[in-house]
């Protein structure tokens, strides 16, 4: 019979599933990391926080140069939307698996 510290241990061993979400609420891509043991999980989501960095400043690049082609209120909407693209504002989630 399992006795309580024996169940938290299991509990700690579980592994999960770690992602970088952008700040539309969608997986970066190549941010995901699956069966993550429980002793790696920081450092997991350091690194993916380091992603978020690059993801972002790619998302603006895309949305300025798209608002170059644009005219008016569709080009203003562009570029205010790359200006409110933060790293900061990623989020990485672990989810335990098994």
């Amino acid at each position: 019979m399992p006795t309580e510290s024996h169940a938290n241990n299991e509990e700690q061993a579980m592994p999960y599933e770690i992602r970088l979400t952008d700040t539309n609420g969608y997986t970066v891509p190549t941010a995901v990391r699956y069966l993550v043991p429980d002793d790696q999980r920081t450092a997991t989501e350091k690194e993916l926080r380091g992603l978020a960095t690059e993801d972002a400043e790619q998302q603006r690049t895309v949305l300025l140069t798209n608002a170059k082609r644009f005219t008016g209120v569709s080009a203003q909407n562009a570029r205010t939307a790359a200006a409110r693209i933060r790293a900061t504002d990623y989020k990485v989630t672990a989810t335990p698996v098994g």
